[in-house]
């Protein structure tokens, strides 16, 4: 159709769509005057795009089409259900004008103007774009990442990693992983952690991570739980691996070799959970890799880094000392403390931690006094006081009844149960988890139907502490006495995640009060070991 439009162009029109002196020119070359239609073929192969998609041209263009050719281009505009409109008592042109400046390419259609043979600017300067990240690190994780790649790349051979629980240490740590592993072809980086929650949580976040800031394909090796991985041939990526089954891998006579020569690849270890790398056991595992790569690299994680609530603990002094005194954290100007920048800023959630209270426990501290210690024997007496359950189980029931998430921390084994069974008499749901009773099959289920939301009470008794991240989680019932500093705040992060990770504006903790030291503010925990670390 362009062509029969241009017929209706006089041929100064033409010759001035082409640019002054053109046609003239051309006359001059090939010596006669060139007819209307040269000047309209013409016209068409260098105008085309100009009357699709600049205003001036364009409505010059439909000036310029018969009554008809208008009624053909608005038919095939009216083909379009969004479109919608009766052609009576229009101004048929002016309307063609608006419709064709909204969707110059289907105008372009109309007049069969073929788009793909011509050259398009493919990024308009008509204003900037932005290119949003498919997985992007908070500001705050950003700028700890790069105090903990600086700190490597100037010889730093060790540091720790402190941030709260909920602010996302793994998340964090993924990302130096990713830039080591980006920087070396042939970097293997060692991912240890103590429990197989943590290790599938490293697994997948690696895994979301690479795909979205990844240079080249990587092997993710999984070396934990029930996996039953060779070590033979891993020489560089991702590999997690449980602590207990590399511990037994390095003795076994069918790995003994394969762990030697595996252990020499190493550039890098992360170790989850830091304050446990002093235990004898796992200790000997880090120094046994490092021992066989000098110039690796150790960073440890950890919201609590320390072991001891005593002041100067040797214990903690061997914690230090193992990661060479050099702690990375967060600093925000105009905070007192890390969490409360977080909570402000809606990456946690604002927590209520409220105290249950019940009166049977004159028995529970002379326990506590004799032993110095809560133990078993301790845990026992609580789970069995009536008293004590009943308010348990009516916390659970008032929090449910709200539409709570609810996860219950429990005295124990055979009183997480015994916590389940009874709110289902209350025709509550609940699952229990304990590592005596779930098979690996069972737990996943268990906890795939609380993130679902089809089950909205899990209790446990040693099993959610750490690496379970379920952000709806807005209630955690801490029913189990503690006097560490370091599982109280891991229990109680539990559900603390905020609107901005997907979590809530406010949570509650309730903990049980038993007449036993303990501790009620994640901040203080927090900040507990401050003076024991040198911060980088």
């Amino acid at each position: 159709m362009l062509k029969s439009i241009l017929n209706n162009f006089s041929e100064g029109e033409l010759k001035q769509a082409l640019g002054e002196g053109a046609a003239c020119a051309y006359e001059k070359i090939c010596g006669r005057p060139v007819s209307k239609e040269e000047l309209a073929n013409a016209v068409e192969t260098v105008n085309a795009y100009d009357f699709i998609f600049d205003e001036s041209a364009r409505n010059k263009l439909i000036e310029r089409m018969s009554n008809s050719q208008v009624e053909i281009a608005l038919d095939q505009f009216l083909g379009l259900s969004e479109y919608d409109f009766n052609l009576e008592n229009v101004d048929k042109y002016n309307y063609l004008s608006i419709l064709a400046e909204r969707s110059p390419e289907f105008f372009a259609k109309t007049v069969n103007v073929q788009l793909n043979d011509l050259p398009r600017d493919s990024s308009p300067a008509a204003g900037v774009k932005i290119i949003r990240p498919v997985y992007p690190l908070y500001p705050y994780q950003l700028e700890v990442s790069k105090k903990i790649t600086a700190h490597f790349s100037k010889l730093g051979k060790r540091c720790i990693l402190h941030l709260p629980t909920g602010a996302g240490k793994t998340r964090t740590a993924i990302n130096v992983c990713a830039e080591h592993l980006r920087s070396d072809p042939d970097a293997l980086v060692l991912w240890l952690a103590d429990t197989s929650e943590l290790c599938a949580q490293a697994e997948e976040e690696f895994e979301k991570s690479w795909k979205a800031i990844g240079n080249r394909n990587v092997k993710v090796y999984p070396f934990y739980s029930d996996t039953d991985l060779s070590l033979g041939g891993i020489d560089s990526g991702f590999l997690v691996a449980g602590l207990q089954k590399l511990n037994s891998a390095k003795n076994k006579a069918g790995y003994k070799i394969l762990y030697e020569k595996l252990k020499g690849n190493v550039s890098l270890i992360i170790f989850d959970e830091a304050h446990k790398a002093v235990a004898p056991t796992y200790k000997a595992i880090v120094e046994d890799v490092i021992d066989s790569n000098e110039s690796a690299c150790l960073l440890g994680l950890s919201a609590t880094p320390g072991r001891r609530v005593d002041a100067d603990s040797d214990e903690d002094a061997r914690l230090t000392r193992f990661f060479y005194n050099k702690k990375i954290t967060m600093a925000i100007a105009g905070y007192q403390s890390p969490i409360q920048y977080l909570v402000t800023e809606g990456y946690l959630a604002k927590s209520k931690f409220i105290n249950i209270d019940y009166s049977s426990k004159t028995i529970i501290s002379a326990v506590c006094k004799r032993n110095n210690k809560i133990d078993s024997e301790v845990e026992a007496v609580l789970s069995k006081d009536e008293t004590r359950n009943k308010k348990i189980l009516d916390v659970i029931e008032v929090e449910f009844n709200k539409g709570g998430s609810i996860i219950v921390f429990s005295c124990g084994i055979e009183h997480s149960r015994m916590i389940s069974s009874m709110l289902a008499f209350r025709g509550i749901m609940a699952y229990s988890l304990d590592s005596q009773n779930d098979s690996a099959e069972s737990r996943s289920h268990k906890i795939a139907q609380y993130k679902e939301g089809k089950v909205r009470v899990l209790v446990n008794y040693n099993i959610l502490t750490a690496g379970f991240d379920v952000p709806r989680t807005n209630v955690a019932v801490i029913a189990r006495p503690t006097n560490s500093l370091v599982l109280y705040s891991q229990m109680a992060g539990r559900a603390m995640r905020g609107p901005k990770s997907k979590g809530n504006k406010e949570c509650n903790i309730y903990t049980v009060r038993d007449d036993i030291p303990a501790f009620r503010s994640v901040v203080h925990a927090f900040s507990h070991w401050d003076s024991i670390w040198k911060e980088v």
